[in-house]
């Protein structure tokens, strides 16, 4: 955090709400490079993760992701968990 600070992408504060905590936020600039960024980073994660699987591995891979996705989904609405 220290070097995206230090290059403006991000901003900090202190959490208003309860000042043990620290916020992040993203300035334009910041914003500006995850979008330049993406590309090259979709690219990467399919040459490393998925291009190597199988594609019994890869529809695996995704129904695992699904339920890890609702569980995360569940908690942050603040629905029952299983």
């Amino acid at each position: 955090m220290d070097r995206f600070e230090a290059r403006e992408w991000i901003v900090r504060r202190v959490d208003p709400s309860d000042g043990r905590y620290t916020l992040a936020t993203l300035t334009d600039s910041g914003r500006q490079k995850v979008v330049d960024s993406a590309p090259g980073h979709v690219a990467q994660v399919r040459r490393l993760v998925f291009d190597p699987l199988a594609a019994a591995q890869r529809r695996h891979l995704g129904a695992a992701l699904s339920g890890v996705a609702e569980t995360v989904r569940r908690e942050a609405t603040g629905g029952p968990t299983a």
